[in-house]
């Protein structure tokens, strides 16, 4: 990950002006759906990157937690942010740096955000990643991430990823997984040999 999180912060500009490029409603479809109906109350989008999702859910009412390992995207990110994003630079697996409010010893959240940030998890870190993310989610809270299908990228590496792994991973864990769309979506950078699933993740009941 050392590796991946040095490489966007060297070129922090380059994905910051590429993640705003594309808006948060084209690239979360799925998400308005599944929010259409759902109060807004805590967020932590994991792996935040430009902010840019993290501002779409606050502009939607949401109290946002947003973390970003790379230093000098969170600094850009953080110079563009909405009021209700609160910034803080923690990793997976273990994200120890969250802001933890002051009337909580423990912060929980209903909705947890990875988009595009599991496949860059080498597999042997996946498990302790998805139990630390169980321990955040709230009882009734919702966990979105998107899986990349494609190839990988040397300077960013990126690891194989599947439902099935991920859906193993959240049943250990007391969670359900539900594949939002049997059929990959295209990216939408326009990348022809990318596609993208995104899982929906909660508690079972």
């Amino acid at each position: 990950m050392k590796t991946t999180i040095n490489h966007y912060s060297a070129n922090a500009e380059h994905y910051y002006s590429l993640y705003q490029s594309i808006s948060a409603d084209s690239v979360h479809g799925y998400l308005e759906q599944a929010l259409a109906n759902t109060q807004p109350t805590t967020a932590l989008d994991v792996g935040a990157g430009s902010g840019r999702d993290a501002n779409w859910l606050a502009a939607k009412g949401w109290q946002v937690t947003a973390t970003e390992p790379a230093e000098a995207l969170l600094k850009l990110a953080k110079q563009h942010s909405n009021e209700r994003v609160t910034w803080c630079d923690a990793a997976l697996p273990a994200l120890a740096n969250l802001p933890t409010p002051h009337q909580h010893k423990h912060q929980h959240f209903d909705l947890i955000l990875l988009s595009a940030v599991w496949m860059h998890l080498p597999s042997e870190e996946r498990p302790a990643t998805i139990k630390r993310l169980s321990e955040l989610l709230s009882d009734t809270g919702k966990m979105y991430i998107s899986l990349r299908f494609g190839p990988s990228d040397p300077e960013r590496p990126m690891y194989p990823v599947s439902y099935e792994e991920l859906q193993a991973l959240a049943a250990e864990s007391g969670l359900t997984a539900r594949n939002l769309n049997p059929v990959p979506s295209k990216d939408g950078l326009q990348r022809s040999d990318v596609e993208w699933v995104t899982v929906e993740v909660k508690r079972q009941r």
